[in-house]
């Protein structure tokens, strides 16, 4: 069948404004900068950051960026990546803007004030660090992976992932939080003496996120050497102090 010219001119253009618009999503590119610049398995270089004016600047214009996205344009998995991106970006806000501190209870009059303020820009509101995570996340798009991929800059919280969280690698991305978290010590640590296992308080805390009555049950879908189940429970105390590169 013959085409004109200028239809196939139209056609093509038709077909790259498409494909512009299925690419269209959240550009992760200098946060990516960022994450790979300070954050370490050691934890984050927060003097480091703090010093580089122009790159709490970028953190800044990101997370407000993010925060204006078109979220009716985005699937499902590309608004799962975002709320995540969000939270650690915003939290990692919070503590360059009152850098220097020993833990993030120290952000706000009163201890965990910062979970609770209202200053993360979203849909032309402000929400704070617990919608994101509790009022979005577990709800819209529950998983019990989210625990280990949000990162509350403490020590005792799940490493914070030096790379941004896409749609592409989203599953392989929260399956390796979970394997890593899984495997250290801020999970699970045994006494093999005494007969007893003491976990994270996020098992407590979220126990209805998790399968099974034992912390284990779920962590052994993850863990190289699996837990003894017969084991006592106990629990370690959480670390608030923040997540700074010694």
């Amino acid at each position: 069948m013959f085409i004109p010219k200028i239809l196939k001119l139209t056609l093509a253009a038709s077909c790259l404004l498409a494909l512009s618009a299925q690419a269209a999503g959240p550009d992760y590119t200098d946060y990516a900068r960022l994450l790979e610049s300070y954050a370490t398995d050691d934890g984050v270089d927060y003097a480091a950051w703090h010093g580089q004016t122009a790159d709490v600047d970028a953190l800044n214009d990101f997370v407000t960026q993010l925060g204006q996205s078109d979220l009716a344009e985005l699937n499902r998995s590309e608004q799962k990546a975002l709320y995540i991106n969000l939270y650690n970006a915003a939290m990692l806000q919070a503590v360059l803007e009152h850098y220097p501190i020993e833990s993030v209870t120290q952000i706000g009059l009163i201890p965990f004030r910062v979970f609770k303020q209202d200053f993360i820009p979203l849909g032309g509101e402000k929400v704070s660090l617990d919608t994101v995570e509790k009022g979005i996340l577990l709800k819209q798009f529950f998983d019990p992976r989210i625990h280990f991929a949000v990162n509350c800059a403490s020590e005792s919280c799940p490493p914070l992932r030096s790379e941004p969280f896409t749609a592409q690698n989203l599953e392989a991305q929260l399956d390796e939080q979970t394997r890593l978290f899984a495997d250290s010590d801020r999970a699970a640590r045994v006494d093999t003496k005494g007969k007893t296992i003491a976990y994270s308080e996020l098992f407590k805390w979220y126990a209805n996120d998790f399968d099974g009555d034992n912390p284990a049950e779920y962590l052994n879908h993850y863990r190289i050497k699996p837990l003894p189940l017969s084991y006592e429970t106990d629990w370690i105390d959480y670390d608030w102090s923040l997540n700074e590169t010694r």
